[in-house]
């Protein structure tokens, strides 16, 4: 008799008892705020990534404009193509120092400058090269190495923005 009441004990609590059902999935959506955090970081630092290479860019235009004009002196057959490339690097100069520096530089405060904005870009027969130009006839630029010279003044160009910081601040330590 036990046993027949515990036996229909069970089966009314087993009867009570429901299947077993599956929890409903777990969304994707909506993101949880610590991914909220991290996309925030990447587009923040992405957005920075971009301005920064938009400001550079803009700061390297004068550069291109530059760079565009030595190349088609270099394939010029101008005999004049030194001074022009002497005169191209000062406009390019104006652009990068204060004008009242470059504008009255003499010659041998031009090299100076050249010296100290050179880098590994321009060498000592490069800059031999420009030390009389404005005295030197047209004609004493055939005995040059034009492909040479000019491929270091593009180098030189190129290098420029970054020379004339470290120009700026060692005239600043100068004058201190």
């Amino acid at each position: 008799m036990n046993l027949a009441i515990v036996n229909s004990t069970q089966s009314q609590l087993l009867q009570q008892l429901r299947d077993v059902h599956v929890p409903d999935s777990v969304s994707w959506w909506p993101l949880a705020i610590g991914w909220w955090v991290i996309i925030g970081l990447v587009a923040l630092i992405a957005l920075l990534l971009l301005i920064r290479a938009l400001i550079k860019k803009h700061h390297y235009r004068y550069v291109r404009f530059a760079v565009v004009e030595l190349k088609e002196l270099q394939h010029n057959h101008d005999p004049r193509w030194l001074a022009k490339s002497q005169h191209i690097m000062r406009r390019l100069s104006l652009c990068y120092v204060d004008q009242t520096k470059i504008c009255s530089l003499s010659q041998s405060e031009w090299i100076y400058f050249l010296k100290a904005t050179r880098g590994e870009a321009l060498s000592d027969s490069t800059l031999d090269a420009f030390v009389d130009l404005p005295y030197k006839p047209d004609s004493a630029t055939s005995q040059l190495d034009k492909p040479l010279i000019m491929n270091e003044i593009i180098r030189w160009a190129e290098s420029l923005p970054e020379q004339v910081r470290g120009y700026e601040e060692q005239k600043e330590l100068v004058h201190v």
